[in-house]
């Protein structure tokens, strides 16, 4: 039996990222599953998740340990416990691109995170290179990653984020909302999400009575923007807050999900969504934005509906092409189930990480 240590420490441990990599693993044949994870928040969750990993170190021995996101904030000291142990990292996000690239509001918060990016980077890059291997969520996430951090690609694994495939999975028999809702997700207002331009969709389609915007998520800022669109006769619902558990429910109601990205960002041309997956995953179709990720899986109009970013008048045309087209839409959502299972199910990814398991198995 091969022990394989999946380290966690997040605000959320139960995060998507975390779920899907610790079932995938799980699954594999011969392997036991240890999870490491915070159960307090804050600072204390840095300590608590590091005496963790060490006790499960001495104890279990595992043959290797994956550190998830967001572990950059751990990965020297993590580095530190594994010893001779290896370490795969799911770097998920380039920290550098993130805080240099993106156009985040201006607040001391984001300052201070982007300074203490900078400094950090030379250690950093040397413990990616102390790594045994690296996964991010899409190819072209690798590419940026091996480039900004000066380490070779070919210890970039990519693995899609996936989902947990106990909740979002197909619900033939769920009845479609009326009038016909398009829904969009999120837990921020990141830039890369280009939520404006959602909102601006929902203006646009403000005189026509067949369409309902549902909006869930991004706290004060998305409300704020949400609430001034409706006063302009934006037919928006939003709610600052649904049960992750609930998700399901409300993508089954909706004619369409809004899986993005749409923002246009240096960040927003190299990732596919969590949304996204967990949409297609329930089979509803779903709206994808376009970029070179996206295009190696989605075609318009056969397993989603791919628009241009930044493009609010390109999302109202799918809008109006998917309510007039139900029986197209139907065979989009079916076919979007069925690239999930083929390309980003946790079985999907499972067989991606078979050949790290493989090589610790060997060692």
């Amino acid at each position: 039996m091969t022990t394989i240590a999946v380290v966690t420490c997040y605000h959320d441990p139960n995060y998507v990222r975390a779920r899907s990599l610790r079932a995938a693993i799980k699954s594999q044949p011969g392997v036991k599953l240890i999870a490491v994870k915070n159960t307090h928040s804050g600072l204390r969750r840095y300590p608590e998740t590091l005496w963790r990993m060490l006790k499960v170190k001495w104890r279990d021995k595992p043959a290797a340990f994956l550190v998830t996101f967001r572990g950059q904030e751990i990965l020297p000291a993590a580095l530190l416990i594994a010893g001779r142990t290896p370490v795969w990292f799911d770097e998920f996000i380039v920290p550098n691109a993130y805080a240099k690239h993106e156009k985040h509001r201006k607040t001391l918060k984001k300052r201070l995170v982007t300074i203490l990016i900078q400094l950090s980077n030379p250690l950093y890059r040397f413990c990616l290179r102390r790594c045994r291997a690296i996964l991010s969520d899409t190819p072209s996430h690798a590419e940026l990653g091996a480039k900004m951090n000066q380490v070779n690609l070919r210890k970039y694994l990519p693995v899609p984020v996936g989902t947990d495939e106990n909740l979002f999975k197909p619900a033939p028999a769920a009845k479609k909302s009326n009038p016909f809702q398009v829904f969009y997700y999120t837990t921020n207002m990141q830039p890369l999400h280009g939520i404006s331009y959602v909102i601006e969709a929902a203006e646009q389609l403000k005189d026509d009575e067949r369409f309902q915007f549902v909006l869930v998520g991004g706290k004060k800022p998305m409300k704020e923007a949400v609430k001034a669109a409706a006063d302009r006769g934006a037919r928006i619902t939003y709610h600052s807050w649904v049960p992750f558990d609930e998700l399901p429910s409300v993508m089954h109601t909706s004619g369409l999900c809004l899986g993005g990205p749409f923002g246009g960002t240096p960040q927003a041309l190299h990732v596919i969504t969590g949304k996204t997956y967990q949409s297609i995953a329930c089979a509803v179709p779903t709206v994808i934005g376009d970029n070179p990720d996206t295009a190696a899986y989605f075609k318009d109009r056969v397993n989603a509906l791919v628009i241009p970013q930044q493009n609010a008048a390109a999302l109202v045309q799918a809008c109006k092409w998917a309510i007039d087209h139900p029986s197209e839409l139907q065979h989009i959502g079916e076919k979007g189930r069925a690239l999930y299972e083929r390309r980003f199910s946790n079985a999907a990814i499972a067989q991606l990480l078979t050949p790290l398991i493989d090589a610790v198995r060997s060692s």
